[in-house]
């Protein structure tokens, strides 16, 4: 089986970045993920689910380091 999910959000936050025993580096990621539709009645109603991540792998964690800020716009699978 599998299973598998695809986000795409806003960053709630910086990312933070903590190191492994060994030195490696994890980042944490907060995204933001919003829905909007109309109520029955006509009006206009959000929904914002918050999902955590954590990168493990070194080159991505950089990245994410250097490129991303609160506010991004991402796409996470």
């Amino acid at each position: 089986m599998l299973n598998s999910c695809s986000f795409i959000g806003n960053l709630g936050a910086d990312p933070s970045v903590r190191h492994t025993k060994d030195g490696k580096p994890v980042v944490n990621l907060s995204l933001a993920v919003s829905e909007k539709w109309r109520g029955k009645d006509g009006e206009q109603k959000e929904s914002t689910e918050w999902v955590r991540i954590v990168v493990w792998n070194e080159k991505l964690g950089e990245v994410c380091q250097k490129y991303l800020k609160k506010g991004s716009k991402i796409y996470v699978s």
